[in-house]
């Protein structure tokens, strides 16, 4: 005899079957029909954001008290996301994490419909993939290739092939696809849904490909793409950066002596003794135009010359002249 939670999810699938989801972009059915607590689904991106094409498979564990507490979830194409772990693929959804949140009252469609409203609603504060959470913050547009790098590695994912350009997985003896469990050593046959195609992946291959893509730090030799491309056209430069070439040239060499300070410390070149010279006079000079007393020039001197000009004593004569005069007789 079946359990509690068995019969819910038997229930829930027959439902699922009779009368497909109308939520667009959102699958699941049970890894096998004789165990309904393991299930597997995918998620696509919603459109219009910088999700949209992507297709992201996901794991549903369930436990023997379902509805009262929420199944474990795993995303088995791990995005590059704040709000998900990058190991582990679990996401940071508090429906999930939380039980006075969660509802009996959820379906699996509503986690679904969470999780694909959680790819293109991310939240930076508490992020569980720290590295997502500051390009997002500080490097929207790295961010933005990042995603796009895990848009194009989802759809090899999906379509059977190897992420590494390797050939995909094998088949079981029947033509059936394979999809990873919670051991990463086991497999679980699968009848693949309409329309998919499911393949093996080693955890391995996935996790080393995506530790080199989606949580590599940045390199001093890292190049942009865009930059190279128009790195020999100024014309292309202006236009991108809305500067001029000269402007642009000399903002990009201060921010190059910023970075370089910053990551390597400002270290200057060990100055000579006639440059230290040169300063210690420079300095001398302006202490002394800023505390020494300016000199004023000399009074005219009251002194005669020893040798006079020839109506010098002309003017001597003159004065002498009026000096006598008498002043009874002028009158």
């Amino acid at each position: 005899m079946h359990s509690r939670a068995h019969m819910l999810l038997e229930k829930e699938y027959l439902f699922m079957q009779k009368d497909p989801s109308p939520a667009w972009g959102i699958k699941a059915r049970p890894l096998r029909l004789d165990n309904m607590l393991e299930w597997f689904g995918t998620i696509e991106g919603l459109k219009e954001t910088i999700w949209e094409g992507g297709i992201f498979t996901i794991t549903l564990t369930f436990s023997e008290g379902y509805h009262e507490v929420p199944p474990e979830v795993n995303f088995h194409t791990i995005p590059f996301h704040p709000n998900i772990d990058m190991n582990t693929g679990r996401p940071c959804l508090a429906l999930l994490d939380d039980f006075h949140v969660w509802k009996e009252s959820y379906s699996i469609e509503s986690i679904l419909l969470a999780l694909q409203n959680l790819l293109s609603s991310p939240v930076v504060d508490n992020a569980v993939n720290s590295e997502a959470a500051a390009l997002l913050r500080d490097s929207p547009d790295t961010y933005r290739q990042m995603v796009m790098e895990c848009v194009r590695a989802s759809l090899k994912v999906h379509a059977g092939e190897s992420i590494t350009n390797q050939k995909s997985g094998p088949r079981s003896a029947n033509g059936e696809s394979v999809v990873p469990s919670g051991d990463t050593s086991a497999t679980v046959q699968v009848k693949p849904a309409s329309g998919s195609k499911l393949a093996r992946v080693s955890f391995d291959e996935y996790l080393t490909t995506w530790t080199g893509i989606a949580t590599s730090k940045a390199k001093s030799d890292m190049k942009n793409p865009l930059l190279e491309a128009i790195k020999d056209n100024p014309n292309l430069q202006s236009a991108h950066f809305g500067l001029p070439l000269e402007e642009l040239q000399l903002h990009m060499k201060k921010q190059l002596e910023e970075h370089n300070s910053l990551m390597y410390g400002n270290f200057a070149h060990k100055p000579t003794e006639q440059e230290i010279q040169d300063k210690k006079l420079d300095q001398i000079n302006k202490m002394r135009k800023i505390y020494l007393p300016r000199r004023s020039a000399p009074p005219p001197s009251s002194a005669q010359s020893e040798v006079g000009e020839p109506w010098e004593k002309e003017v001597d004569d003159l004065v002498a002249w009026t000096t006598n005069l008498d002043e009874q007789a002028l009158e």
